[in-house]
């Protein structure tokens, strides 16, 4: 099979020659141009024969004008819908643009996109966005709403310029940050908003962050698969697929990976392909992985899925 074959075969459930396989990290390059970002993926990529690339893009999501941080409830209301065509979005969608032009006829790849919970967290000063929420719900709400909405048009746009789908991080489905209760008021619609919008993307990944997770408030989410920390929350990789009846990306414990061996991840993904079997499976980390993660770990990855013919 070829790359595409092989991760849409994954993504159906469907028998593949071997378990496709990726993985990602933070390459900071926020403060370089698009076509910095876009090298140092395909580099990343190429290097490591990944069979489809996560973009990671680390460009901050813009703050109103002469703002450094949100601070009151009237920094709050300031926040407002973003159109796509802002060119705040210019270096990461020319980042895109060049990913799809290099390496679209051969493999696909997907948009990182941080949940609007996340993007309001990090917009604030620390604690900002949980103030807010005690003290002024209705101005945190329609600041959410305008986020979403911003997100969910740059993810259309990121569709546009050759991304298959998105790869959309949940910041609040998790009982260390909210109830699943509070996560149906302060999560769900937005997360969703974004979702709907790239609904017929072929591959759009829902990433459950944290730890005690809320599994299954969201599996009825319009995703192809689900990706979540499994080795340090419930459930299993195993159990989770049984439960939501999707493709799972897991495999690798990314907590471990900059400090244990090589023979150590084979084995990680050697147990996890005799627990969970080869269709629908993508091998990934559950997260990012360390930037300082040897070289030979990440590379132990590819020859562990090659052991599975």
């Amino acid at each position: 099979m070829d790359k595409i074959e092989r991760v849409t075969h994954a993504l159906a459930g469907e028998e593949v020659d071997r378990p496709p396989f990726s993985f990602w990290y933070h390459f900071g390059l926020q403060h370089r141009p698009g076509r910095d970002h876009a090298k140092a993926e395909l580099d990343f990529y190429r290097a490591y024969d990944l069979d489809f690339l996560k973009v990671m893009s680390d460009y901050p999501y813009p703050l109103p004008s002469a703002l450094e941080a949100i601070e009151n409830e009237d920094d709050w209301k300031r926040i407002e819908p973003i159109a796509a065509s802002n060119p705040c979005w210019n270096e990461q969608l020319s980042a895109l643009e060049m990913i799809n032009d290099a390496i679209g006829q051969e493999a696909l790849f997907i948009e990182t996109i941080f949940s609007p919970w996340t993007t309001a967290r990090r917009l604030a000063r620390a604690g900002g966005v949980e103030m807010a929420r005690r003290r002024s719900p209705e101005v945190l709400l329609a600041a959410m709403d305008a986020i979403a909405t911003t997100l969910a048009d740059y993810s259309k746009e990121a569709l546009k310029r050759g991304a298959s789908g998105i790869f959309l991080s949940l910041g609040a489905a998790s009982d260390d940050v909210m109830t699943a209760e509070e996560y149906f008021i302060w999560g769900r619609p937005f997360d969703l908003r974004i979702l709907e919008a790239v609904r017929e993307a072929r591959f759009n990944v829902l990433h459950i962050h944290g730890k005690r997770i809320h599994f299954d408030s969201v599996l009825d989410y319009p995703a192809a698969a689900l990706n979540w920390s499994h080795f340090a929350t419930a459930p299993s990789l195993s159990e989770g697929k049984a439960r939501s009846g999707k493709t799972v990306l897991g495999g690798v414990d990314e907590s471990v990976a900059s400090h244990v061996s090589a023979p150590e991840i084979r084995e990680q993904i050697a147990n996890t392909i005799r627990e969970v079997g080869t269709r629908g499976l993508i091998v990934t980390p559950g997260c990012s992985v360390p930037t300082d993660t040897r070289e030979t770990n990440l590379r132990a990855i590819k020859a562990s899925v090659e052991r599975a013919r």
